[in-house]
């Protein structure tokens, strides 16, 4: 019996041709087509740049380049892209073309029939689908690095940028973005990236410390050392700097413009790098005087901004994959994954509390003992409508939205206080405490909506 020899094995792509002329489009999606490729067209470099830097394409073929230039800056803003694509180039009859000096582009020569334009293809599917890998490989090991800056979009891609920018001098540094954007993990990224793990990294929570406790914080007593003496050689972070008291931001900016601050009877070299957060316009606190303008032009020389979540919603997914692996490290279950209807959901959630929400969804849906490794859009609903719920009504007090959360919590539960106690992530000895404050009959007594367990 004779069997016929097995298929070549093609690298799959989408390929995106180029050319000015309709027909010459029709010849070029025909021939890519003919050899297996999904195929689009685009009529000028211009369009072909913003299709490119925008989505994923394995391979371009460009008929009749204007010039060798223009190749050229196309790979060019591809490549700061992140995108693999490899140039496959179709001069016309007669011209000369110099091959670029890129490594990633290959010139074909008439004639332009299907068999040659499909080996072209094949060589720069695979050299793609390589340097593809070797990205995401550069991705997962930049994520690593800046511990939980996961993210695709080009916001994500230009924030670790800008972190490894700052980290290569040590002036002080703003970090200014919305509540629960990441301020604390680009903080804690830019000391990485600069000092390594091995140097210290304190912080100054400015907005829960009275003035005399910051002072006492960063000059200390004659027993404990100050934290501006004890981040010596790593990073001294200001959490929510616009609510340190305006005599402190007159003292910091002293600080920075001298290099020195306070120490006993005398002055020390200030050898910690300052790093500010905030999530005011501290530009408008000046103008209003309500900011120190010295502290202000000091720490805005270098300043990093971290883009809403909504704004950069492509990072969702990954985002979302990225916390439930930590909740199945964490409760020591399977990975779970959230289905295509689960990801809508949480596509049209308004997120106003930015990343730091999410990972407050994703963490309280899976703290309950699954029964799928599947996750869905009524499992997240319950967590979605506690969110919005609490951004309905901004004017509780801590007390009050602890009360709120506890209290629904338990009612959604059914009164079981295990499941309650596991979601809320407290003690069963810390909620039933909490409950009978609010008034709650003892656990099981009358009134106390305990499910009797099924024997």
């Amino acid at each position: 019996m004779i069997t016929s020899p097995p298929a070549t094995i093609r690298p799959t792509g989408r390929v995106l041709a180029c050319a000015r002329d309709v027909k010459a489009q029709e010849h070029l999606l025909n021939a890519i087509r003919r050899n297996g490729y999904e195929a689009q067209a685009v009529s000028t470099l211009s369009e072909l740049q913003d299709a490119l830097v925008h989505g994923e394409y394995a391979a371009a073929v460009i008929d009749e380049p204007e010039s060798t230039q223009a190749i050229e800056n196309l790979e060019a803003a591809v490549r700061r892209a992140d995108r693999a694509t490899q140039f496959i180039i179709l001069p016309s009859i007669g011209q000369r073309m110099l091959p670029p000096r890129s490594v990633s582009c290959e010139i074909v020569d008439p004639p332009l029939t299907p068999e040659r334009i499909g080996r072209s293809l094949f060589a720069a599917v695979g050299r793609a689908q390589l340097i593809a890998e070797n990205i995401q490989l550069k991705q997962r090991l930049e994520g690593r690095m800046f511990d939980g800056l996961v993210g695709v979009s080009d916001a994500t891609r230009k924030l670790r940028n800008d972190i490894q920018t700052v980290a290569e001098h040590n002036q002080p540094v703003l970090i200014h973005g919305e509540p629960g954007s990441g301020k604390s993990e680009v903080a804690r990224a830019v000391h990485l990236t600069r000092s390594g793990p091995g140097l210290p990294f304190l912080a100054v929570r400015c907005g829960l410390l009275t003035a005399g406790a910051v002072e006492h914080e960063l000059y200390g007593d004659a027993e404990t050392p100050g934290r501006l003496s004890s981040a010596a050689g790593g990073t001294l972070v200001f959490e929510d700097v616009d609510l340190l008291a305006a005599p402190l931001q007159q003292e910091l900016a002293s600080i920075i413009f001298n290099n020195a601050f306070k120490h006993g009877g005398s002055y020390a070299p200030l050898e910690a790098r300052i790093v500010a957060t905030s999530c005011a316009d501290l530009a408008k606190l000046v103008a209003e005087g309500k900011f120190d303008r010295r502290l202000y032009e000091v720490l805005a020389k270098t300043s990093i901004g971290i883009r809403p979540l909504r704004d950069r919603m492509e990072d969702l997914p990954v985002l979302t994959e990225y916390f439930l692996q930590q909740c199945a490290v964490r409760e020591g279950q399977p990975i779970r994954r959230l289905t295509e209807d689960a990801l809508d959901r949480l596509r049209n959630h308004p997120w106003t509390g930015n990343v730091r929400e999410v990972e407050n969804v994703i963490s309280r849906c899976c703290s309950i003992a699954a029964t799928s490794e599947l996750v869905n859009a009524a499992d997240l609903e319950p967590w979605l409508e506690a969110t919005e719920n609490d951004a309905e009504d901004p004017g509780l007090t801590l007390r009050e939205m602890e009360r709120k959360l506890i209290e629904a919590t338990f009612n959604r539960f059914g009164g079981n206080r295990e499941l309650t106690a596991k979601a809320l992530k407290i003690g069963i000895r810390t909620l039933s405490g909490k409950l009978r404050e609010y008034g709650y009959p003892p656990r099981g007594g009358p009134g106390s909506n305990r499910q009797k367990k099924v024997a």
